[in-house]
């Protein structure tokens, strides 16, 4: 019974167990993507999860549009540029190990690369290195073919024919080549192939069975990507993946990439130091493979990826431990799917979330004690033993208040409450935020 009254105001519905918690939360979710869906063709699979329970978890369209073959859960998908981010953390490992420093110049393990002295690893990270996108340059889309596997060399000394693009770490760039170096760079330390270490020391002390590297797709997963031409769905000619490797190469599934967002969090597989370093913006608010944006008093962890076909969204808001991950096999729709996500699991969610650590006089819990009336619900603020605490009026226990500010307080954790007062400071109002959505309770 205790989640119910939360999900409860959330939702707007009368709800009599927390049993229906789950499955109403689901169901209203997938209401406003089918409306989204129908508009932008999402094909793909859809996973939020809070604290690793997960929210909702579904499944949309097609494998391969001509076939009709539906896509399920469990299906794999290129995830591109989201590859960053393992690389990133394979060399914060390496860095722990003591086997190389993110400041070390990227001569000092490649030294034939003498126009890149004054570029350091940490500078590939962040794309603050100043040199060239390979995938800006046409003449590179010539030279990949489905028959033909390329290196991390290959890549390397494509990208050697084209000057830096500005000074190190004057200014934000997008490079993928930055993450090819990062990549070779790990392959030279570690005496693995840059796939077989993030294998090693991720994905399978993780259990992100269904994620890896394979230079044919087709060989990993029957789902196809698709693209629009001319105004009509296509599927993506059949290539191999070895012209984005370190940089965008790796597949994987929606429950696999929840078990990586623990990276972010909780997971010894690298330091806490480590983690501060990944989660540290530099330029543009980007850190280590991941971009950083403020919320609230939160802060969003995130990347998209993308290769002919597939685009995919991780997001993770770190205090409030949610996730969201998006995959798309239809290369266009993705991009207004997680903004939806986002804004109904996370709309006013910040409230909820603030540390709990305000420090209010007992005798101010006055001003908040009374009886609040909302649309289907009434709740009872009142204090006992020097604590306040906010009961429904449906036989629910009590729950517990603490202070994050002034007139805001967390309530276990799930939700946030905001007391709105009047031109004469008496308090009028209860605001409630949970799971995206906001609801008003008036003072009698």
């Amino acid at each position: 019974m205790k989640t119910s009254f939360l999900f409860l105001l959330a939702i707007g519905l009368f709800i009599l167990s927390s049993t229906f918690a789950g499955p109403v939360i689901e169901l209203k979710s997938e209401y406003a993507l089918k409306k989204n869906i129908k508009q932008r063709d999402f094909s793909g699979v859809i996973l939020v999860a809070q604290d690793s329970k997960i929210l909702m978890k579904q499944a949309f369209g097609y494998k391969n549009l001509k076939t009709k073959i539906p896509i399920t859960t469990n299906d794999r998908f290129q995830i591109g540029s989201n590859t960053k981010q393992f690389v990133a953390a394979s060399l914060l490992l390496l860095q722990e190990d003591g086997r190389l420093s993110l400041n070390d110049s990227v001569t000092k393990y490649l030294p034939s690369l003498t126009e890149y002295s004054e570029v350091r690893i940490v500078d590939l990270l962040n794309h603050s290195s100043g040199i060239t996108n390979f995938t800006d340059h046409e003449e590179f889309w010539g030279m990949v073919n489905y028959d033909v596997t390329m290196t991390l060399d290959d890549i390397i000394n494509f990208s050697r024919n084209y000057p830096l693009d500005f000074a190190p770490r004057a200014k934000w760039s997008y490079s993928n080549t930055g993450y090819i170096l990062a990549g070779k760079i790990m392959e030279q330390v570690s005496d693995e192939s840059w796939d077989n270490f993030i294998k090693n020391h991720f994905l399978r002390p993780l259990e992100m069975n269904d994620s890896g590297y394979q230079i044919y797709f087709e060989q990993a997963s029957d789902v196809l990507g698709h693209i629009r031409n001319e105004g009509r769905m296509e599927s993506v000619p059949k290539f191999n993946l070895s012209w984005a490797l370190s940089a965008g190469a790796l597949y994987s599934t929606a429950d696999d990439l929840l078990k990586w967002t623990s990276i972010y969090d909780n997971s010894t597989l690298v330091s806490e130091e480590s983690k501060k370093m990944m989660q540290t913006p530099f330029l543009e608010n980007y850190g280590l493979g991941v971009r950083i944006l403020p919320l609230g008093n939160d802060v969003v962890i995130e990347h998209g990826g993308r290769t002919p076909g597939f685009v995919s969204k991780i997001m993770y808001l770190k205090n409030a431990k949610l996730a969201i991950i998006v995959l798309d096999n239809i290369d266009g729709a993705v991009q207004t799917v997680p903004d939806l996500l986002f804004e109904f699991f996370t709309s006013g969610h910040a409230q909820a979330i603030r540390p709990a650590n305000y420090s209010m006089p007992v005798e101010t819990y006055q001003d908040f004690v009374g009886n609040y009336v909302g649309p289907r619900l009434s709740v009872k603020i009142f204090v006992t033993n020097g604590q306040l605490f906010l009961q429904p009026n449906d036989g629910q226990p009590p729950y517990l208040l603490r202070a994050n500010d002034k007139d805001s307080f967390n309530l276990e954790e799930f939700a946030g409450e905001e007391f709105i007062r009047n031109t004469e400071g008496e308090v009028v109002e209860l605001k409630h935020y949970q799971h995206g959505q906001v609801s008003y309770f008036e003072k009698k």
